[in-house]
């Protein structure tokens, strides 16, 4: 069984160390992808139960050349579906099209979906179609259609803790990543100063609590009747052996009470909120008496939640603070091109990610005096 791990652009060498640190070295990236050769349902279990980063986990069915609608439905139709997808099964047909010849994604997705019933009316009959859900994805990149079976459901962002909306929230997923490019870590103070709706500590407690991020969640393979049903019991059973209990200092803080409200709540929902403490406070007060630490903020963006002179303010404020604090770490998330400028200095680091389709610079303002060797 070979698995795709779709990642957002950026993030794709974290993710493999991601995959590396849970016993799979051996990946390489694929369009965006991240391919895990030779696993089985315990490796699909594992994988949705516990990675931070990946978006999903998809079984890869088959690959083939796709120019033509019938080299696309013999393509579909060669493939054993009834191995999957049992007679009440409702199969629902995705595509995703890049500089190919089929393009029009309504017409490849009828012509995938014919192909998929073709096969299973064969042997099945006429179908229900009222069961659980399989979602096939076609994804046709330079002519090359890859046949994708999503074992995720919705998106591994939705760890099942954040059920409260707040402006431009951050996913999940996202802000493991922005940690793991940090140089935090549990032994150290941890500080996001603009922290909404709390998804940066919270992260950051489910990472040195090593609580899997799967764990309250369902997923759409388990609904299935060719899946090993030991499978997730046994990633659970995982899950619960690694968790452990430490103290940890993190604080997130922010001008709005009812950010601050949300993010209690949520953090209850995680099973963080006695390893994070949440603030109502401006984030040009900040102090702490930590003699090192690590802030990483997504800080309110001129595209989505102010207006530009708010967003070279809050550069230049932060800018303020570093100078403060000479043995903390500061890293921002922000499209903000000229920020290195109002911030006062030039970034030690920059990499480019996307947020919520927005480009944005990773920005790392790195202490004055040397991290210790654990960092």
């Amino acid at each position: 069984m070979k698995l795709l791990i779709p990642v957002a652009a950026g993030i794709e060498a974290v993710v493999k160390r991601q995959l590396t640190l849970l016993g799979y070295p051996d990946t390489r990236a694929i369009n965006g992808r991240i391919a895990v050769e030779g696993c089985s349902w315990t490796d699909v279990a594992r994988l949705n139960m516990f990675l931070r980063s990946g978006e999903r986990v998809l079984i890869n069915l088959a690959q083939f050349s796709a120019v033509t609608f019938d080299e696309l439905f013999e393509g579909v139709r060669n493939i054993n579906w009834c191995d999957y997808v049992d007679k009440r099964g409702r199969v629902t047909v995705i595509t995703k099209t890049v500089n190919s010849k089929l393009f029009a994604h309504h017409s490849v997705q009828s012509v995938g979906k014919k192909a998929v019933v073709s096969v299973l009316s064969q042997k099945y009959g006429t179908l229900c179609e009222d069961g659980a859900e399989y979602k096939a994805e076609l994804d046709i990149t330079n002519d090359v259609c890859s046949v994708n079976l999503d074992t995720s459901g919705v998106g591994l962002h939705k760890r099942g803790y954040r059920t409260l909306a707040y402006s431009a929230p951050l996913r999940e997923t996202t802000a493991a990543a922005l940690i793991d490019l940090s140089v935090w870590n549990p032994d150290k103070a941890f500080a996001d100063v603009f922290c909404g709706s709390g998804t940066l500590p919270i992260e950051a407690a489910i990472k040195a609590l090593k609580i899997a991020p799967g764990l309250k969640r369902t997923f759409a393979y388990r609904q299935w009747a060719c899946a090993d049903t030991s499978a997730y019991v046994l990633a659970r059973d995982e899950a619960e052996q690694i968790r452990v209990d430490r103290p940890l200092n993190i604080i997130g803080a922010d001008i709005s009470a009812e950010a601050i409200s949300i993010a209690n709540y949520h953090a209850k929902q995680a099973g963080t909120d006695k390893h994070v403490k949440f603030n109502i406070r401006a984030a040009q007060d900040f102090k702490s008496k930590a003699s090192y630490g690590v802030n990483i903020s997504n800080p309110p963006y001129g595209e989505r939640l102010g207006d530009l002179d708010e967003v070279k303010q809050t550069a230049k404020d932060m800018g303020k603070l570093y100078r403060t604090l000479d043995n903390w770490n500061f890293y921002f998330l922000s499209p903000y091109q000229e920020y290195e400028r109002c911030f006062g200095r030039r970034a030690d680091k920059k990499r480019f990610l996307y947020n919520a389709g927005i480009k944005c610079s990773y920005y790392a303002f790195l202490s004055k005096n040397k991290p210790d060797k654990r960092v």
